[in-house]
């Protein structure tokens, strides 16, 4: 893809993050051919989506990327592209159901503040209140608040307000079973899995 020389944030309802590792890596250099990562979100109905992505095949995952992509990159990608376009070689379809948060509304209520009720403790991260999503970006902007509070007790200003701490997080509560993927495998604990379905093996 020659259009692409780095990460990019997508305009596209699936593909929310993509880059050309052939381009941004020296490891992957290549000038033939494109090695595409990209991030497939949101992908079930409670993050947003219309299907539940996690749950369908690879095949299926597959076909729906290269759609997105014939639309991102119609001189590159497709049957109206010069030659065809490019091909797929290999691919591979990792599914990571909790590395970020469904952003629904709402959700901000639960973020505690930069400010805390300890005199000299103030809380950073993607976390903390901020008006970015779970993300580099959210955990930056909450580090500047962060200093901006930091800054105002140095100076004896007075600083941002404490959050008070939602109803629903109460210490001493009876624990609660995790909502989410179940099962034993890495999928369900955060972590990335290739493959799907309830017999999946996973080392």
């Amino acid at each position: 893809l020659k259009a692409i020389d780095g990460l990019c944030f997508s305009r596209s309802p699936l593909l929310s993050v993509y880059a050309d590792m052939s381009v941004c890596c020296e490891e992957y250099e290549n000038s033939d051919k494109s090695m595409l990562e990209l991030v497939f979100a949101p992908c079930s109905p409670v993050a947003g989506s219309d299907k539940n992505w996690i749950a369908a095949p690879d095949e299926e995952i597959i076909e729906a990327t290269l759609t997105e992509l014939e639309r991102l990159f119609p001189t590159e990608i497709g049957p109206g592209a010069p030659g065809g376009g490019a091909n797929v070689e290999k691919s591979t379809v990792v599914r990571v159901p909790r590395s970020v948060y469904a952003a629904i509304p709402g959700r901000n209520k639960y973020r505690p503040s930069q400010t805390s009720p300890i005199s000299n403790f103030v809380m950073a991260g993607d976390f903390a209140s901020q008006k970015y999503l779970g993300s580099m970006e959210g955990a930056v902007l909450s580090g500047k608040l962060a200093a901006e509070v930091i800054c105002d007790k140095a100076a004896n200003r007075e600083t941002k307000r404490i959050k008070p701490i939602h109803e629903s997080v109460t210490a001493g509560e009876e624990p609660k079973a995790p909502i989410g993927v179940k099962g034993t495998y890495p999928i369900a604990f955060g972590g990335g899995q290739e493959g799907s379905g309830a017999n999946v093996y996973h080392p």
